[in-house]
Formats: C-alpha cells, sequence, structure tokens
C-alpha cells in the first residue's frame, strides 16, 4: 500500500473465503472495495491441516448438529467436503468479481488457517476476512482466525460480520500519530465522498489539545467532499467507544493500531461487542 496525496493506494485485496455467512459478507466488501480501487481480488482457501489431522485419529468422533448422532469422523468424507466447498467459494468469488469486473485470483492451500493467511498478507495491501467462520465454540464472538491476524498480521485488516456491509457514518479515531493520518486516508476511501459522513474522534482530555488534533484533521481532510464532524473522547476506553458508536449510529469504525483506545485486550473486547464493520490501519 502506497499513499499519494493523502489518498490510499490499494492494489491488491486479500480475502479469506470458507463458504461461512461472515466470509460471503467479507467478499462482498472485499468486491466493493477491489471495483473502488480498480485492485486485484485475491481469494484464498485453506483446508485446515488441524481437522484433517483429527479425522485420521481412530477415536475421533462428530455429532450431527440436529439429530445429536455421534459417528466416527471419516478422514475421506471430511476431504470431500473440503474440496466442496473450495468449489462453491471459487464460484462466489467469480461471480462477485466478474459483476464489478475487477481482476481476481483464487489459491487453496493445505495448512493452520491463521498461518496460510498471514502468509499470504504478506503480498496484499488489505486483507478482508469475517468475524467468525463455522466453528460453533464461539458463538456471537471473535473467531480464533480472525483474532490471529488481528494480533500479527501487518497489512491493513478489515473485520466484518454476517449480513453487514460497509457504511456510513465512518468513525475514525485520530490521535495526531501518523499512523492515524495514515487512519484518515483509510477512512476517506471506505466511501464514496458523495455519501460520506466522516466523524473524526479524538481520543484526549482538555477542549484545547482536542481543538488541535481537530486542525490538524481538517487540514489533512481539506480535499474530501463529504461532511465532516469532530468529537471528542475524553475517557479512552472501550465502553465510552461503543457508547459513541451507538448515540452517534456509526456503520463502519477505522481505528489506528497503535491507539490509547487499544492497550491490552482492549480491540477484541471492543469487537467482541460491536457487530460493525472495523478496519485496522497499520
Amino acid at each position: 500500500m502506497s499513499e499519494e496525496g493523502g489518498d490510499l493506494i490499494i492494489r491488491r485485496i486479500l480475502v479469506a473465503l470458507d463458504a461461512s455467512p461472515h466470509s460471503r459478507s467479507a467478499l462482498e466488501a472485499a468486491a466493493e472495495l477491489a471495483a473502488r480501487f480498480q485492485a486485484e481480488l485475491q481469494g484464498l482457501f485453506v483446508e485446515d491441516v488441524n481437522l484433517l489431522r483429527l479425522a485420521e485419529l481412530p477415536f475421533a468422533r462428530e455429532v450431527g448438529f440436529f439429530s445429536a448422532a455421534r459417528r466416527r469422523l471419516d478422514g475421506g468424507e471430511v476431504e470431500q467436503q473440503l474440496r466442496a466447498r473450495a468449489r462453491r467459494v471459487h464460484q462466489l468469488l467469480a461471480a462477485a468479481a466478474n459483476r464489478v469486473r475487477v481482476q481476481w485470483t483464487f489459491r487453496v492451500a493445505r495448512g493452520a488457517i491463521a498461518s496460510e493467511l498471514l502468509a499470504a498478507e504478506a503480498e496484499a495491501d488489505l486483507i478482508i476476512l469475517g468475524r467468525a467462520g463455522w466453528s460453533l465454540t464461539r458463538r456471537g464472538g471473535l473467531g480464533s482466525t480472525a483474532r490471529a491476524i488481528l494480533a500479527r498480521g501487518t497489512c491493513l485488516t478489515l473485520i466484518l460480520q454476517a449480513d453487514t456491509c460497509l457504511a456510513g457514518p465512518v468513525l475514525v479515531v485520530y490521535d495526531g500519530s501518523a499512523l492515524a493520518r495514515r487512519a484518515l486516508a483509510a477512512a476517506t476511501a471506505l466511501l464514496p465522498a458523495e455519501q460520506g459522513y466522516l466523524i473524526v474522534l479524538t481520543p484526549v482530555e482538555g477542549s484545547g489539545e482536542a481543538r488541535k488534533l481537530w486542525a490538524q484533521a481538517a487540514g489533512l481532510l481539506r480535499a474530501w467532499r463529504g461532511m465532516v464532524r469532530y468529537r471528542s473522547l475524553a475517557e479512552s476506553n472501550v465502553p465510552r467507544l461503543v457508547r459513541v458508536l451507538r448515540i452517534e449510529g456509526c456503520g463502519t469504525l477505522v481505528l489506528p493500531a497503535q491507539s490509547a483506545l487499544l492497550q491490552d485486550d482492549a480491540l477484541l473486547a471492543l469487537l467482541d461487542e460491536m457487530a460493525i464493520p472495523v478496519l485496522l490501519v497499520r
């Protein structure tokens, strides 16, 4: 990724695919952004090596979701299911990319899901994934793959939940850092200016410091043609941020990765709490 004249340049968008509802929302967002940036859309389906190893164990059993019946986990059947799922997401990716007329590629890898995605994102400017896959172990919460990418990833990361899409208002946290300036550029790029309603949130105490940051942000946004509103967050913590997001009716959140708001596990707590798309800017 590069930035020229304050604009965000994205040439390659990686989307993690597994045919889950969360993954389908990620694909729709990826296709939308690929069209906007005229970027290449790269789809990746990972055959989970841990699942395949589990299927080889003689004592492995699966329980029917509706029937609760137990039966032996069959390795050959698992392989077939993975291949069928890969074909399905390949079709979904092709349809989405052809609909918005962008270049696309699709690859199947075998390994640990998070590790394969982390390796692939080295060649991407933006990675997009659903907040959870098919696992039922964290129903309603953030999945293990999303947690790993957030913790160890290096490029822009967009997390979406099933049945959600990029929408305004876009709230961006701005603290005056270089990464926050990058976050501003990312926030203005998420939606067309004619649809854009941007809320710049400064996580500082004191009206004087807040106004100083607002002036900096206004200078960076002088070419932005959409609406902009500024507000401050005196108490920099997740509950206060969640409250602001709900009051403002925000549709998307943009966060610089090193924000003071993201101490310890604050980002994970935020994503567990909110269902809106979150873009983490690195």
